[in-house]
């Protein structure tokens, strides 16, 4: 099954943290292409695991009994 959920949060997350990355620094001045290259940086490595994170929330509860990574948690006593 593909996992429709985490590529949409993926997608998202990235593009509105290199959106922002890219006012910002479009407001400050910064007129070259290395600003795209900074904006498309920032929003995968804080993007993506934003998203993630966020999909760890988000996910049915029937998954979160199975734990983050697919692992079985143990048992509580």
């Amino acid at each position: 099954m593909f996992p429709h959920l985490r590529v949409w949060l993926i997608a998202l997350w990235a593009s509105s943290v290199a959106g922002a990355v890219v006012i910002v620094g479009l407001t400050l001045g910064h007129y070259h292409w290395t600003t795209f290259l900074w904006a498309a940086l920032a929003g995968l490595v804080i993007g993506v695991p934003a998203a993630f994170l966020n999909w760890a929330y988000l996910r049915p509860n029937r998954a979160r009994e199975v734990g983050l990574l697919g692992q079985v948690p143990p048992r509580r006593a």
